[in-house]
């Protein structure tokens, strides 16, 4: 003997297939569609649903409704905000989740929860087709709670700090949705739609072996009704009250085109397109590049798509620093006029100096040789003596390491400058006889010498003195004052 419930799945079947019969012939019958005539919708809905995922029970398919405001932002776009009504009951005894068969008599738990929801949604072919598919996801809020399905209390599960709670949160889920959109008529709409939503457990206090147990899904499948307001393009006024003015009137407006693109006024919704520019169906005009300017003012017709934003009035890429690298692609968008730059948009500098090819009025100056903002060699050094304050330990007449950085640099500029002659003369403090500093300190200009030497300077351009203690630069009656007159000087000269 068939149960009530199983009358009651039979009945909702046919009550379903009826109603999508009715709106497909109603939809056939309908002669006048354009979609994208109205930029909001409202929606009546309603379906089946059930829970999945876990092994808290089994939920067969039960109905289910609600309602959605939305927003059209485009002809292929909808932005909806929903709101859903779940009211479910597990079954002991049922075969799986999705069966309408149910019995009342064997539930133990009642599933029942708000859902406010976020879609955003697009449609995946022409918007002017009366049978579109479209494809959506969004998330929200589900606010929910298992009952006794008699009593109506709430159930107490454990929670994530060992206490006895109430098995009921508000919990965040993310949602994908799929169906058929059906445009029954320029207002009213029909669409077949399958939804998942996933429960993310944000918002939960669940012990662990709770939430691993409980279902996580919430899938539904139904219908929604939806009717269309709010005029997106602009409606021609009636000019006569008799159906044969307006007819004629109508005739006259669908003949103009008062911005000459081909698009009558009736059916142009860029009605002041300047003269030349290329336009879509609609009147609007073309930008074929995405660059943000009309064909039909663009100069530049293929610009790459990563220059959107970075182009002139005339559709062309900008290059701010004139290199012949646009900005888009210029990892160094700042250069200087005039230098040359590799494909990247940086300059090269071949010689090393560190001022750019393009701008190196010396362009093979040896390496490590110091130039000038011209990236000439820079004889600066060589217009007054070199004094090298070497750190002498008293009697020694070794050089010290800074001092043999510093003619190392001089060597380097030496070798490129051949004509350049030398005088090497060594000091002392006055410390010690006469004879004695004057042999130390030609000691110590002899040692500067043999290094220069040792670093391929030509013997023949360097002449060395010892100065012993002539000729001091600071007071001999403090140590800092000796340690500068121990010193050696170069002088330079052709």
């Amino acid at each position: 003997m068939p149960r009530r419930n199983d009358y009651i799945a039979y009945g909702t079947g046919v009550t379903i297939v009826t109603a999508i019969v009715f709106l497909i012939v109603l939809s056939l019958a309908a002669t006048s569609i354009r979609a994208g005539d109205f930029r909001y919708l409202l929606a009546a809905r309603g379906g089946m649903a059930t829970l999945a995922g876990g092994d808290y029970g089994k939920f067969p398919l039960q109905p289910v409704w609600g309602i959605q405001a939305g927003y059209h932002p485009s002809e292929r776009w909808t932005l909806s905000l929903d709101y859903m009504r779940y009211v479910l009951k597990n079954d002991t005894t049922a075969s799986s989740s999705f069966t309408f068969d149910r019995d009342n008599s064997a539930a133990t738990q009642k599933w029942k929860a708000d859902r406010l929801g976020f879609i955003a949604s697009r449609l995946l072919f022409d918007p002017d087709r009366r049978f579109n598919l479209f494809v959506g996801a969004g998330g929200g809020l589900m606010i929910w709670k298992v009952v006794d399905p008699e009593l109506n209390t709430v159930l107490k599960v454990a929670g994530d700090l060992n206490q006895t709670i109430d098995f009921t949160s508000t919990e965040v889920f993310v949602s994908a949705t799929t169906g058929i959109d059906i445009q029954m008529s320029r207002r009213l709409g029909l669409v077949w739609e399958v939804q998942a939503d996933y429960l993310t457990a944000a918002g939960t206090e669940f012990a662990s072996d709770v939430s691993s147990a409980r279902d996580h899904w919430v899938l539904e499948t139904g219908l929604k009704l939806s009717y269309s307001f709010g005029e997106a393009t602009p409606v021609w006024p009636s000019y006569a009250t008799s159906t044969e003015t307006r007819a004629s009137s109508a005739e006259r407006l669908k003949e103009l085109d008062s911005d000459g693109d081909g698009v009558p006024d009736t059916d142009d919704r860029c009605a002041n397109t300047r003269e030349g520019m290329r336009v879509d169906r609609n009147g609007c005009p073309l930008d074929s590049d995405g660059d943000g300017v009309p064909d039909g003012q663009d100069d530049c017709l293929n610009t790459d798509r990563r220059a959107a934003g970075l182009v002139d009035i005339h559709g062309c890429p900008v290059d701010s620093d004139f290199d012949g690298v646009a900005d888009y692609l210029d990892q160094c968008p700042s250069n200087q006029y005039g230098a040359w730059v590799d494909a990247s948009g940086c300059p090269t500098d071949s010689d090393a100096d560190g001022v750019p090819d393009g701008l190196d009025d010396c362009p093979q100056t040896l390496v490590g040789v110091d130039v000038d903002r011209h990236g000439c060699i820079d004889l600066s050094m060589l217009a007054k003596p070199l004094i090298l304050n070497i750190d002498y330990v008293s009697g020694s007449f070794e050089v010290d390491q800074r001092n043999k950085e510093n003619l190392q640099r001089l060597a380097r500029l030496l070798n490129f400058v051949k004509d350049i002659k030398l005088e090497i003369s060594g000091y002392t403090d006055n410390i010690g006889t006469s004879v004695a500093n004057r042999n130390l300190s030609l000691k110590r200009a002899r040692r500067v010498n043999d290094y220069l030497v040792m670093l391929g300077i030509a013997a023949d351009r360097i002449k060395t003195f010892g100065r012993g203690e002539d000729n001091f630069i600071a007071s001999n009656n403090t140590a800092g004052g000796r340690a500068k007159n121990r010193r050696v000087e170069i002088i330079f000269y052709r």
